[in-house]
């Protein structure tokens, strides 16, 4: 009984010397002499590789040859031997791809060497092409930092980096859903109708409540949007109207007033330092509203700067 189990060749996407070392692997596995190879290798190739040998090999029939000629005539046709200067120009072009993992970067790259014909300066390439093709900057840049790196050493240093990376960037990931979390919890126990913290906005009990400031239901007045944005305005000082009279929410008034002490020795009514107050302005009235008209005592005095000793430049 036969070890193992060879397929038919498949003449348009296999790899003929793989093949062949399978074959040879099959051959050793259950002890085939030389005078047996070319027989058991024509029975195993299957029909279409056969009579791609019967063409290759005519006028001479496949029976007549050795078993290293039908190999070889097969390779000369399926595999035909590349040249040497060009199988080095796409090994130095090779670098990691973006989906490659290092091991399976080093395992493409001893993959293209084979037809380099390196000899006994293999590893040697391979460490150099290994290092500058990384796509890990920061792994490129530490094996540069290694003295007397050889290969074996590159390829276990860049694997344990590329680990260390990717737990670092899988704990990053956790901390980040972690925190996503949290605030979404927070927004959920945060009511917007009332401001609680321990209950949302459809379990409140003020939900259909009207607002006193904007008279809509749905929120109470300390949870009103339109309040919230009309103080934000008054309590601005950007922009340059800020410095006017009434931009920005904000009221400058002016006036004299008698603080006895003051008065001059002309015998002129006692007159203060000039004193400006700043103070919030109330809402803007419409126009022809009488009751908001704009007076001294419509504004609530905030703070004072007296101008007595300013003398203008």
């Amino acid at each position: 009984m036969s070890v193992g189990k060879v397929r038919e060749f498949d003449v348009k996407n296999g790899n003929w010397c793989a093949y062949v070392d399978r074959l040879e692997m099959y051959f050793v596995a259950n002890k085939i002499t030389d005078e047996l190879k070319l027989p058991t290798f024509i029975a195993l190739i299957g029909e279409q590789a056969y009579e791609l040998l019967s063409t290759l090999a005519s006028p001479k029939k496949p029976s007549t040859l050795t078993y290293k000629e039908a190999v070889e005539t097969l390779r000369a046709h399926l595999q035909p031997k590349p040249s040497i200067l060009a199988e080095r120009f796409r090994f130095r072009q090779r670098q990691q791809l973006t989906t490659e993992t290092v091991a399976e970067y080093v395992a493409e790259l001893k993959k293209m060497s084979r037809y380099c014909e390196f000899g006994a300066t293999l590893e040697e390439n391979l460490r150099d092409q290994f290092v500058c093709g990384l796509r890990s900057e920061i792994s490129r840049q530490r094996l540069f930092a290694e003295g007397n790196l050889d290969y074996t050493k590159a390829v276990a240093l860049a694997c344990t980096l590329e680990a260390a990376e990717r737990d670092a960037g899988a704990v990053e990931k956790k901390r980040e859903q972690e925190s996503a979390e949290n605030i979404h919890k927070i927004e959920e126990k945060n009511c917007t109708v009332c401001g609680g913290t321990q209950h949302r906005a459809v379990e409140c009990r003020y939900k259909e409540f009207e607002c006193n400031y904007c008279k809509k239901k749905g929120h109470l007045q300390r949870m009103c949007g339109k309040k919230a944005s009309i103080q934000r305005g008054h309590y601005s000082f950007g922009g340059r109207k800020s410095l006017r009279g009434r931009a920005n929410g904000l009221g400058v008034h002016s006036g004299w007033r008698s603080r006895g002490a003051g008065a001059s020795a002309g015998g002129r009514e006692g007159r203060a330092a000039h004193t400006h107050w700043l103070a919030e302005r109330p809402e803007r009235a419409k126009p022809g509203d009488s009751e908001h008209e704009d007076s001294a005592d419509d504004y609530e005095p905030m703070y004072q700067m007296s101008l007595n000793k300013y003398s203008p430049a």
